[in-house]
């Protein structure tokens, strides 16, 4: 072999992909990841009772039992998620932040502008994660950068 180990690494285009995560705000400890999966194995627990009682198969009312308080605390989760706030500047005046928030105020999206110093070159624009999607068409349509919401 002579050559060597960097010249048969293939090259990577941009940032590597991003695993989603099962949830989006909360960060579980050991005490949290350990509450979470003793949960879904009492629940398992039950499902496979409920099976065993009602006669169907218990290797889905277990299963269904397992990831039933997973599936739960994803969708509050997600909820809180999408209540919360998010702030996007992309460099515009106030006047071009306030046009693109009266745009997403006539399609139904309460947009707050924030004005950080007076130089009229650090107004940012504020919302809520659930209107993300608007947003964005809002941001292309007027020619601003793409915003990265972490999905």
């Amino acid at each position: 072999m002579d050559r060597r180990y960097a010249e048969y690494m293939p090259l990577g285009s941009g940032k590597p992909p991003r695993r989603r995560a099962i949830l989006r705000t909360a960060k579980l400890n050991m005490v949290g990841g350990a509450a979470v999966v003793g949960t879904c194995l009492a629940a398992a627990g039950l499902g496979f009772a409920a099976g065993r009682l009602l006669g169907l198969p218990v290797a889905i009312t277990a299963s269904a039992g397992g990831l039933l308080p997973l599936a739960v605390l994803a969708a509050l989760d997600r909820r809180r998620w999408s209540a919360m706030l998010a702030g996007y500047g992309w460099g515009g005046t106030t006047a071009e932040v306030s046009a693109v928030a009266a745009e997403l105020l006539r399609r139904g999206v309460v947009a707050n502008v924030e004005v950080h110093d007076e130089d009229d070159e650090s107004t940012s624009l504020w919302y809520r994660n659930a209107d993300a999607d608007v947003v964005s068409t809002v941001l292309a349509e007027h020619g601003v950068p793409p915003v990265d919401h972490g999905l």
